[in-house]
Formats: C-alpha cells, sequence, structure tokens
C-alpha cells in the first residue's frame, strides 16, 4: 500500500511535479558492498547446481514473457494466466499444495487504483484564469492515496533535473528553498556521452523517477 505522503505526476511523459516536505534533498546513492565469498557447498548441493538444465529455464521464461500474456497485470487476464500456469508446474512437480482449500493459488484483497477519463486537472495561478490540463494530452496522474480528488495549495518552483550528485558537481538545489513548494522537474538525468559523467549514455540511478520521488 502507498503512504499518503506526497504526490507525483507525470508531465507529457518528460517532466514530474514533486511536493517537497523536507529542505534537504535526497542522499546520493550508496554503494553496494562487495559480495562475500561463499563457502564451498555441500556434494548434495553442487550436484543438485550441476542437474540445472537453462534450457528448461529459458522455456519457463519465454512462456510467461510472451505478449500473449499481456503484461501479467495483476488482476488482469494475464496474470490470472501466468498464475494458473505456475500452479499447474507446481503440480507436475508434485510440490505440496498450501493455496485455498487445497490448490496452489491464495486470494489476496487487493486495491487497485484507475484515472477516469473525466478526470480533471487545471492549475490557478495567483492572477489570472485558471490553466485547465487534458489528461493524457497535457498531463498523466495518479493519486495513490485512494482518494477522490486531492486539492495542493503550494507554490510551483523549477527545479531542473531535482539531481544533486556531488561527484559530477552537480547540483539542481543549491540555494534554493524547496520546503512546502511543489517540484517541477525533468524525468532522466543531463544528457551525456562521457562515462566520466552520469556513466555516459547508460541511465543511472539519478535519473529515475524513483531518486527524485526520495
Amino acid at each position: 500500500m502507498s503512504k499518503p505522503v506526497s504526490i507525483a505526476l507525470l508531465i507529457t511523459a518528460t517532466a514530474c511535479l514533486v511536493f517537497a516536505q523536507a529542505a534537504a534533498p535526497a542522499a546520493p546513492p550508496t554503494t553496494i558492498p562487495p559480495v562475500p565469498k561463499i563457502a564451498a557447498l555441500p556434494p548434495a548441493a553442487e550436484q543438485a547446481m550441476a542437474s540445472i538444465d537453462p534450457e528448461k529455464i529459458r522455456a519457463q521464461v519465454k512462456f510467461l514473457a510472451h505478449d500473449l500474456l499481456e503484461g501479467r497485470g495483476t488482476g488482469q487476464r494475464g496474470g490470472d494466466v501466468a498464475a494458473q500456469y505456475i500452479a499447474t508446474q507446481f503440480e507436475l512437480y508434485r510440490l505440496k499444495p498450501a493455496g485455498d482449500n487445497g490448490t496452489y493459488l491464495q486470494k489476496v484483497p487487493m486495491v487497485g487504483i484507475t484515472t477516469e477519463a473525466s478526470s480533471t486537472y487545471s492549475l490557478l495561478p495567483a492572477k489570472g484564469e485558471p490553466i485547465v490540463l487534458r489528461g493524457r494530452d497535457d498531463i498523466v496522474a495518479m493519486d495513490e492515496t485512494s482518494q477522490t480528488s486531492t486539492d495542493i495549495d503550494a507554490p510551483i518552483i523549477w527545479i531542473g533535473y531535482g539531481i544533486d550528485a556531488p561527484e559530477y558537481n552537480w547540483n539542481d538545489y543549491k540555494d534554493v528553498d524547496v520546503k512546502g513548494k511543489v517540484l517541477l522537474m525533468l524525468v532522466n538525468e543531463p544528457p551525456s556521452d562521457d562515462p566520466k559523467f552520469f556513466a555516459g549514455k547508460a541511465l543511472t540511478y539519478y535519473g529515475r523517477w524513483t531518486y527524485k520521488f526520495e
């Protein structure tokens, strides 16, 4: 379940709005420590690992990733097909069922959020007429608080890419007070062909919307 602490909006697939609740920007991504060496496995485990057939794994993944499953969305037809397929594989392997009524499946209550076509969006400037935004043309938005409507009374400020990356000498938050404001920013990160500057053409975590939201 999403916690109702802030709202993120995607603007024409290139920009997002984030409501800032703290003045301090997100900390740079932490470095993942190296994986420690694993002790030698028992002979039985080594034998089991050697018996794994990658082609069998490939076949399973090929079906589950096929377009016929329509993305395997939760609560959607493709997701139900995938669940039934996996349950059938469990039965073929003679695994003991632990689901509802002696099956391999378990019903779990879910909350779905769907933006209706009749939804309206508008910005109310300090002066002048409201700015009406067209759904899916000007704005794509989702309110994960499960509320039917949301009103935000806060100034909007432009914050570039919304990135604070000391290692690249880049800080969109420098000398900017963002507390209590709605931040309008670009998704992705500064374009680069230099591997020493935002890893060149590769996408770093700074470019992901989750980093900006955090």
